[in-house]
């Protein structure tokens, strides 16, 4: 039976008028660069990813442990000689009301500054900025830039994105009655005054869509570009959530400074003419492509229901639905991942990601998924995550890509002191 396995699951499949191959690739190098608990005071179990800084020196955040055990900031320096070790500097703790086991990554400003978003024990989301150094000091600098008002009801749904003149945007993951709400954060006018947050749109669940999933993307215009998770035209395949298999939508600013954000929703998902083939729930926000092509994942649904890449192409009509395409969708069969969490475009259309689980040993992989031959598109298999000490279980939104190619991420199990790992893997 396995081996019968193998040869499907190595053979060409056919969905939605695409050739879809599945490969397994063994080439590339996967490197361990950091165990978390290991020194005193340590973050233990990340629930996002690293970012890239200057001088590839990564930045991320840990959900628990630090000098009160509420998560942590970190940065990973580069050996001085190829081949050393990294080393781990924590450069902030939480205390529970600066902050509270953080899952969102970080963003990187301008002046090197790195910018987050996080809940307090109090449920109050806010936002933070640590600075760099200055002078001889080694402290990174903490202020708290926002607390926000209640309207923004559901904790952080994932990393700020910026856009015009340094505002920052991001969402929340909605609850109770509440959708989810995308918000802006604009820096003051004057240097040392304060941030202004606001609420642009708040979800209104049911058809209209429930739970931003992931960072949003920042389209030309100063639009922006996301998925929820749940909500949207109901459909019998969706029966989990408050309705609906998710939404695409676009949010589009005011042609005026008094008028109102409106939104657009570009996608149900789960409603494919092509019955069962359709991803369903989005569990990471959308990256957006040159020609404003955007490309996800799905963490249900496809021929098989365990997950999809997709892609959405803007409507030829203004104003009309986008068109989806099924890139890869994950069949549950030896070697190959099923449940997708993070997503990353490379070179050349190339998409990179990870999966929770599956692969040679069943506890995730990472992924590409390249445009191949007929207009097809090949998914090959980079790596699996054993159930060792090297980590597993990437974090969702977790993956992010060097210029020089390789690919960066955190797992949330495993390394050898079962609190998650920093890894890289090289081509």
């Amino acid at each position: 039976m396995a081996a019968a396995m193998r040869i499907l699951r190595n053979s060409t499949r056919i969905l939605g008028g695409a050739f879809i191959l599945s490969l397994t690739l063994s080439a590339q190098t996967f490197t361990t660069l950091y165990n978390f608990e290991s020194q005193s005071y340590d973050g233990m179990c990340p629930l996002s990813g690293v970012i890239l800084g200057p001088r590839g020196v990564l930045y991320g955040t840990t959900s628990s442990g630090g000098r009160w055990g509420d998560g942590t900031v970190y940065e990973l320096l580069p050996p001085a000689s190829p081949g050393g070790a990294w080393t781990e500097v924590v450069l902030h703790s939480f205390n529970g009301q600066d902050g509270y086991a953080p899952n969102a990554a970080l963003v990187v400003g301008p002046n090197g500054s790195l910018y987050g978003v996080t809940q307090t024990l109090g449920r109050f989301n806010i936002a933070f900025r640590l600075d760099p150094p200055t002078g001889t000091s080694t402290h990174w600098p903490f202020t708290v830039l926002s607390q926000f008002a209640s309207d923004n009801v559901g904790p952080p749904s994932g990393a700020l994105v910026f856009g015009a003149g340094g505002s920052l945007y991001g969402g929340t993951g909605g609850q109770g009655l509440s959708g989810g709400t995308v918000y802006s954060l604009t820096p003051p006018s004057v240097a040392g005054g304060a941030w202004t947050e606001a609420a642009l749109y708040s979800f209104p669940g049911g058809s209209g869509g429930f739970g931003i999933a992931g960072p949003l993307a920042v389209g030309s215009g100063g639009g922006l570009f996301g998925v929820t998770t749940y909500g949207g035209q109901d459909s019998s395949f969706c029966i989990v959530g408050p309705g609906g298999c998710g939404t695409a939508f676009l949010l589009t600013p005011p042609a005026a400074s008094s008028g109102h954000w409106t939104v657009r929703l570009l996608y149900d998902f789960g409603t494919s003419i092509i019955v069962g083939t359709d991803g369903i729930y989005p569990l990471a926000g959308v990256l957006l492509a040159p020609a404003g092509v955007l490309y996800g994942i799905t963490g249900s649904g496809g021929s098989v229901g365990e997950g999809t890449v997709y892609s959405l192409t803007p409507p030829a009509v203004p104003g009309g639905p986008a068109t989806e395409r099924i890139l890869h969708s994950f069949p549950y069969t030896d070697y190959d991942g099923f449940t997708p969490v993070g997503l990353v475009l490379g070179a050349g259309g190339v998409l990179y990601g990870t999966t929770q689980s599956g692969g040679a040993y069943g506890f995730g992989t990472v992924f590409q998924v390249a445009p191949g031959g007929l207009g097809g598109f090949t998914e090959t298999i980079l790596y699996s995550f054993k159930s060792d000490d090297q980590g597993f279980g990437p974090v969702p939104n977790g993956i992010t890509l060097g210029p020089d190619g390789t690919l960066y991420g955190t797992t949330q199990q495993g390394g050898t002191l079962s609190h998650g790992s920093v890894f890289a893997l090289t081509p």
